[in-house]
């Protein structure tokens, strides 16, 4: 006579199906974690990477920025969406002169002063000041460095503008003879916390990055849409000293940024959990 299973039996089956399919969706979600955070990391490096590396091959200062912001608080429904940020910044030019909202670089490539202005916008032919201004608007980040910049993110939203003025005081372009010539300017919409003066250096992002979401730079991060933005770091790659076989001793301080990502932690809380540090970007 043929022996059925016992419910004891079954039961014992039952569990080890249910143990090792945990296992299984579990080892699955960690390979998954596991690709997406090394992913993140690539991607990082390679950011980075071509910041040191445009500072070298430009012979110019570069300085990348990062930060996180709150996209969305968290709800009984849903997660808070946080993501990190990171712009690189290259040295375009230094000031000639302020004046209210208007920054003048007299000394700017015209060419590339140019491709910021609109094509077709009129230039202005009055002896005293006459702008046009381009539309939309553009961030122009100082590039002083030291005390006058600090390490915070700031930088100022502007439009380019083609003016034509007449000088009050002998300048390169004019010579000792005064009369209105046409100087590119930036005009300021939003100062952004930024004091410009005479004489300082500017630049514009070149390239930027945003994480997926709920990776940030760094562990700290906002909670609050009143206040979205957490500033994280800033790293300055200087020009090196040329060789002949390259840029070296370029890097100067602290050159690394860390990659968190969040989620829950032993607590059941969502905690910023390190992913890993970015490599030497001169490797």
């Amino acid at each position: 006579m043929k022996k059925a299973f016992t419910l004891m039996e079954l039961l014992v089956v039952v569990a080890i199906m249910g143990l090792l399919g945990t296992i299984s969706v579990g080892g699955y979600r960690a390979m998954q974690r596991g690709m997406e955070e090394r992913g993140v990391m690539q991607n990082v490096n390679e950011f980075v990477r071509a910041a040191y590396q445009r500072a070298q091959i430009d012979r110019v200062p570069v300085a990348v920025y990062f930060w996180n912001e709150l996209l969305r608080e968290e709800t009984d429904n849903a997660p808070a969406i946080v993501v990190g940020k990171a712009v690189a910044v290259r040295r375009a030019g230094r000031l000639s002169e302020c004046v209210g909202s208007y920054l003048y670089d007299e000394f700017g490539d015209l060419r590339f002063n140019r491709l910021i202005l609109d094509e077709d916008e009129d230039d202005g032919t009055a002896e005293e000041e006459s702008t046009s201004t381009a539309g939309g608007g553009i961030f122009l980040y100082p590039m002083n460095g030291g005390a006058r910049d600090g390490s915070s993110f700031k930088r100022s939203t502007v439009n380019a503008a083609s003016v034509r003025r007449t000088l009050n005081e002998p300048m390169l372009l004019g010579g000792n003879v005064r009369k209105p010539i046409e100087a590119y300017a930036f005009y300021v919409s939003d100062p952004g916390g930024v004091d410009w003066r005479r004489g300082d250096a500017y630049g514009f992002e070149f390239a930027e990055l945003e994480l997926p979401h709920n990776f940030i730079f760094g562990t700290a991060y906002s909670r609050s849409l009143a206040n979205p933005v957490t500033e994280v770091k800033k790293i300055n790659f200087k020009v090196g000293k040329n060789t002949g076989s390259g840029a070296v001793n370029a890097l100067d301080g602290d050159y690394s940024i860390r990659v968190s990502s969040l989620r829950p932690g032993s607590s059941g809380e969502i905690e910023a959990q390190k992913v890993n540090d970015s490599d030497d970007p001169s490797n």
